[in-house]
């Protein structure tokens, strides 16, 4: 138990902080915030990490192997979530998302990155340490998909429907994590992104 409360607070040591550089500024700009927000925690979470786990433990190395199967299941399962969401039809476009190409490398590379290197590579490495399997990949999805309850808009209903499908990626995600490193985590993470983008984009049309 005392590891969980460990992990507990080395997230909280890198989110809060995070937040509270992106809230600093984002009433004059919600979308420099998301941005400033993914800097914060990827610049926080990288020293944690390697004092913490260690470039190994952390899941810093290359694994290549389970790469293709991580890409289908984060893209196949995102856009399935994604066209069964109730908000399909009338969510509005995040304020926080760049109207141009700015979009992209923020939700396609940084956002995964510093996300997954926090969830995964910290949290989740840690608790892998000590033996835990499933609780540690549960417990870092859990930590994943909680802030995504407000990173939306909507309804509690939709904002339910939001954290849930964020679970389920995050699960996922720590699945191929404990079993490949950060590369399928962070693959699927992308694809994941990537399909919600591609849903977005006929929406919008």
């Amino acid at each position: 138990m005392i590891e969980f409360i460990k992990a507990l607070l080395m997230w909280l040591a890198v989110f809060i902080p995070a937040m509270t550089i992106g809230s600093s500024v984002s009433r004059e700009s919600p979308k420099r915030a998301a941005r400033l927000i993914q800097v914060s925690m990827l610049l926080l979470s990288l020293p944690l990490l390697w004092v913490v786990n260690g470039p190994k433990g952390s899941g810093l190395f290359l694994n290549l192997g389970y790469l293709p199967r991580a890409f289908l299941a984060g893209f196949t399962v995102s856009l399935v979530l994604n066209v069964i969401d109730p908000r399909n039809e009338t969510a509005d476009e995040p304020e926080f998302l760049p109207g141009d190409w700015r979009r992209y490398p923020l939700i396609l590379l940084l956002a995964p990155l510093s996300e997954e290197l926090l969830h995964r590579g910290l949290v989740e490495g840690y608790l892998l340490s000590y033996g835990h399997f499933w609780s540690a990949v549960l417990f870092a999805a859990l930590l994943f998909a909680l802030p995504h309850w407000r990173a939306f808009g909507g309804g509690a209903l939709d904002r339910v429907s939001i954290v849930a499908g964020a679970f389920v990626l995050g699960t996922l995600a720590g699945y191929f994590f404990a079993l490949g490193g950060i590369v399928p985590a962070f693959a699927l993470h992308a694809s994941a992104n990537l399909a919600g983008l591609v849903v977005l984009y006929f929406r919008e049309r």
